[in-house]
């Protein structure tokens, strides 16, 4: 099973280095992975899904290991090196009518990412705080992603994790502890 959804994945992945998702049909992917059209709806809901698929299994599993204070820059490289490998698939999702989908995949697990980070700096941390903070970084995180993105990946990846780096990691935790108190 897993072996033809990866089949569907490459195939999607390759379609989507000269077309845009929105341009691929079915049967179309179908033709092109030598499946039929029901073999994919067996295994997806539509592109769509199969999109999300792709992400959450190359990229999203990999992240648990990194979600902590020691570690989270490295997680952070990782989605780096994903878009950098994956530059046309990820820009063609970035420029189809389901961008949506790679803000969300982003903004999703980068929160995520932050919250286990405050969680671990104060495992106390009210949920208020916890939620805002993982809302206010994440949300920073995925616009320098996306900006990235956008200008065609122009800077360097390591100075883009220098400057993550240099702006998260001390001020994640003053920001933890000051507002923590504020809601004690």
């Amino acid at each position: 099973m897993t072996d033809t959804k990866t089949k569907l994945a490459n195939a999607l992945k390759t379609l989507m280095q000269t077309e845009a998702i929105d341009k691929i049909t079915v049967n179309e992917l179908a033709k092109f992975a030598h499946v039929s059209r029901n073999t994919f709806y067996y295994h997806f809901l539509d592109i769509h899904d199969l999109l999300a698929w792709i992400y959450n299994h190359e990229v999203i599993a990999q992240l648990d290991d990194y979600q902590n204070q020691d570690h989270w820059l490295d997680g952070l490289k990782l989605v780096l090196e994903y878009i950098e490998q994956n530059k046309k698939f990820c820009l063609n999702t970035f420029r189809s009518l389901d961008r949506d989908l790679l803000n969300c995949f982003l903004y999703k697990n980068l929160y995520k990412m932050v919250v286990r980070v405050v969680d671990e700096i104060d495992d106390q941390c009210p949920q208020k705080v916890r939620n805002e903070i993982g809302n206010f970084y994440g949300s920073a995180i995925e616009v320098q992603l996306v900006q990235w993105l956008i200008t065609n990946l122009e800077e360097s990846k390591s100075s883009l994790l220098d400057r993550m780096y240099a702006m998260l990691h001390t001020t994640l935790e003053y920001v933890v502890k000051c507002n923590a108190n504020l809601y004690k």
